[in-house]
């Protein structure tokens, strides 16, 4: 594959640059009519905050980011995007934005149908490609290619034509998924939808259905068919946490998102499971650095991918 600096490749990108930034005219996320798609546009740059990433592929091509994982770093830009196999707690920040050059991007989920089925069926009919899967982080990045750009390109074209959208738009996502299982990211993927991995995102499901009950680690275990020695290993291995922080930084991001949309901070952590709220604020601000009653609108916009 071509990677980004051939002239084919560099093309793709200034139209894909075009198209966000005609669809996006305020800033923060805009929702499309593609299954999973949303674009974003930052005017500033953002502080390192913390987040729950689900399961995504976030492009940056206009802009760069930064994203911390169990102490490893990763940039993405028009260079690289950032590809995330799982829901995971990370960090994130914007280090290059402006009014006159604002950060533009795209995140398209990963779970739905047509990616889901668009991997399984990859898997099965290129074997090769799925047995060298090696067991990865759930967040990593990816170089772009001429087949990663093409796709992307051919798929954001789809928000100029509702008609072609309606007909091609499965297909047109399955095209951008399978240069991404052909690029540097395939592995993770493969792993992802099998083994450990695929057990372990049964208990992370599960774990999403019922954030406001107490949740213990056998429940967890349980649910992956796993014992639980052999669940906490697998869990840490997938993830970087322990179950039991993974849980916190998940429950405490849904209330930061509550909060900001409205909630009361008492509402907010009964929500996601705290029975006190002085301990959910000691925690809320050893996480965020802030207490709940100071989270605001612009923490929302800034916790996106």
């Amino acid at each position: 594959m071509t990677e980004v600096g051939h002239p084919g490749t560099m093309n793709n990108t200034c139209k894909i640059i075009e198209l966000i930034d005609r669809h996006t005219i305020s800033e923060g996320v805009t929702e499309t009519p593609i299954e999973g798609l949303q674009l974003f546009r930052m005017n500033h740059p953002v502080e390192r905050l913390p987040g729950v990433y689900d399961p995504s592929i976030c492009v940056i091509v206009q802009g760069r980011k930064r994203a911390y994982l169990d102490g490893t770093t990763h940039i993405y830009d028009r260079d690289q995007y950032l590809c995330c196999t799982l829901p995971i707690p990370a960090e994130a920040e914007v280090i290059e934005a402006s009014p006159e050059k604002p950060l533009l991007g795209l995140l398209l989920r990963l779970e739905t149908r047509v990616m889901f089925e668009t991997v399984l069926k990859m898997a099965a009919l290129d074997r090769g490609s799925a047995s060298r899967a090696e067991v990865v982080p759930g967040l990593t990045v990816a170089k772009w290619d001429e087949d990663f750009a093409t796709g992307l390109q051919r798929l954001l074209e789809l928000l100029d034509d509702p008609i072609a959208l309606d007909i091609l738009g499965s297909g047109r996502l399955k095209e951008l998924m399978f240069a991404v299982l052909r690029g540097q990211a395939g592995g993770a993927f493969f792993h992802a939808y099998g083994g450990a991995m695929q057990q372990i995102s049964r208990a992370l499901t599960f774990l999403k259905a019922n954030l406001h009950k107490a949740i213990s680690i056998d429940e967890l275990a349980k649910e992956a068919g796993m014992s639980r020695a052999v669940f906490h290993r697998k869990f840490k291995e997938v993830t970087t946490y322990s179950p039991i922080q993974f849980i916190k930084l998940h429950r405490l991001n849904e209330a930061s998102r509550l909060i900001v949309s409205g909630s009361t901070v008492g509402d907010a952590a009964y929500h996601v499971g705290y029975s006190s709220q002085s301990q959910f604020s000691r925690d809320f601000r050893r996480y965020f650095g802030k207490s709940p009653s100071q989270w605001g609108f612009g923490d929302l916009k800034q916790s996106e991918p």
